[in-house]
């Protein structure tokens, strides 16, 4: 099994008395989402796991040059195989071992790759909650690194990623119905949508609703049909840049109403 328990035991002993402390050791396939470094000689290190959703764990040592106890490993987007100890009633835990999967060095070797992943490991840092466990979201960051470093489609990767992240955080936009009136929405027409309101609205419907956002025919199109399809087939399509445009400031905008805040390597990105 890739992802495991077990617990060590220890005894302590003192004058008057003996007790046993157990500390939970677990292992689990992980991604490297985020970290800074500690005091002189330590970094601590965010993962999303598959088995145990957002972990935050230090690794003692990683920045000593003549250990190299962890070389390169704990670099953003690596996967790998994680093994950690669990400080019991603490959010901060220790790395124990990390081993590689992938590296995904070609996403931190191109800018454009590089801003692109950071916005993916970034939303998902901000979208959820240590102890939040979604094995699904795990597979969905999984896929989108391992895409985003070998897509020729990598902006259409990402507005992809972002629709199907929106969807396993709980708030994917009705697309099919004005979310005021519930008439559907004719796929030849265009519309309009509202983050606050949670989806589309009717042409009707939209006076009143200070933060719509335009969505054409060919827009809406596209958040229909990558909603309901899988990750790999964004690249295998293709769509105009007026289209990506309109469909990456419609999901940046629902991103910044769920977070409550914008992503700052989005905005990086925005410049570039």
């Amino acid at each position: 099994m890739r992802n495991s328990e077990w617990s060590l035991h220890s005894a302590f002993r003192t004058p008057h008395s003996e007790f046993e402390v157990t500390v939970p050791l677990h292992s689990t396939e992980a991604i490297v989402i985020g970290g800074h470094d500690l005091a002189e000689a330590d970094r601590i290190v965010v993962f999303y796991t598959e088995a145990f959703g957002k972990v935050r764990a230090v690794a003692a040592g990683a920045r000593r040059i003549r250990t190299k106890r962890f070389g390169g490993n704990l670099q953003l987007f690596t996967q790998g195989q994680l093994v950690y100890f669990e400080r019991p009633n603490k959010t901060l835990h220790k790395v124990n071992e990390f081993a590689v999967i992938r590296s995904h060095q070609g996403l931190r070797e191109d800018l454009d790759c590089l801003m692109l992943g950071c916005t993916a490991v970034e939303a998902v840092a901000a979208g959820v909650e240590e102890g939040d466990v979604s094995p699904e979201l795990y597979r969905l960051l999984a896929e989108g690194l391992q895409l985003l470093e070998d897509t020729s489609r990598p902006y259409l990767v990402m507005q992809g990623f972002l629709l199907h992240l929106l969807r396993l955080l709980g708030y994917l936009p009705e697309l099919s119905v004005c979310v005021r009136c519930r008439k559907a929405t004719p796929s030849r027409d265009g519309a309009y949508l509202s983050p606050t309101q949670g989806g589309v609205l009717c042409a009707g419907c939209r006076s009143g609703v200070a933060d719509v956002l335009p969505a054409s025919a060919a827009t809406l199109g596209f958040l229909r049909g990558a909603s309901t399809s899988t990750l790999r087939i964004m690249d295998r399509i293709s769509i105009i840049p007026q289209v990506l445009q309109e469909v990456s400031d419609i999901l940046q905008a629902f991103l910044r109403h769920v977070l409550g805040r914008s992503l700052r390597s989005a905005e990086v990105l925005a410049r570039l």
